[in-house]
Order: C-alpha cells, then sequence, then structure tokens
C-alpha cells in the first residue's frame, strides 16, 4: 500500500499561478484543525485516502478542442476520502493538484492512502 509522507513544510500559494490561487482559496482551506472544501469540514485526521486520477475526455475533435484550446493542459480530479464520505475536486491543473497533495501531506496526523501520478508528494510504501 502507498502512503503520504509526512513532509515539514507548508506548502505555498505562492508557487501557483493567480488563477489557480484565487480556484484553491475559493474551494479549498486548509487550517491546523480540518479543511473545508467547498465549505464542507473534514477533520484532518479524518482523511484515509487521496486519489488523483486524469480528467476524462472526450474522443474525438471535440475532446482535443477542449484539452488543448480550452484548459491548454491535462487536468486532474482529487478525491480526498473521510470515512464513507468524499470531497472531489475536479479540473484542477497539475499544480493545484500537487498543492492539494501536499496540503493533506503536512497536516494530516494519521497515514493517508495515495493513488495516482507520482512525484505530487513523497510517497513511502507499507
Amino acid at each position: 500500500m502507498i502512503l503520504l509522507q509526512r513532509i515539514k513544510a507548508r506548502p505555498s500559494l505562492d508557487d501557483l499561478s493567480p488563477g489557480e490561487a484565487r480556484f484553491v482559496q475559493a474551494h479549498f482551506d486548509p487550517y491546523a484543525g480540518e479543511v473545508l472544501i467547498d465549505g464542507e469540514a473534514i477533520g484532518w485526521n479524518e482523511i484515509n485516502e487521496v486519489e488523483v486520477v486524469t480528467s476524462p475526455r472526450s474522443a474525438g475533435p471535440a475532446g482535443w478542442l477542449v484539452r488543448y484550446l480550452v484548459h491548454r493542459d491535462e487536468r486532474y480530479h482529487i478525491g480526498i476520502y473521510f470515512g464513507r464520505q468524499e470531497a472531489v475536486l475536479p479540473n484542477v491543473t497539475l499544480n493545484v493538484a500537487r498543492y492539494v497533495v501536499q496540503c493533506v501531506a503536512y497536516f494530516a496526523p494519521l497515514p493517508v492512502r495515495y493513488k495516482g501520478p507520482e512525484g505530487l508528494s513523497p510517497l513511502a510504501q507499507e
């Protein structure tokens, strides 16, 4: 099982573009006791898994237009699982995904399972 490894430095919004930072401030508000995801409070100790997946796009010309002309880069969905519930941050950039995953790695006091691309945050094998 792959787990997020705790990190010692809090991720910074300064590493995001202004648009990415605005998105994060509107949808993901981390602080010491819990995180607010679209207004829903989730305790850090409740989070048991984070999953990052590539956003699906339709095949053909329409999918190509959305991917390369509208978004200009690959997009990701982030699922944060706590208990029997999940919170999803859809269609985020790789930088936003990195920031969110690193926030969980920084704040979560318990081990958190991770599924997704490598390189967003340090990982540990259990």
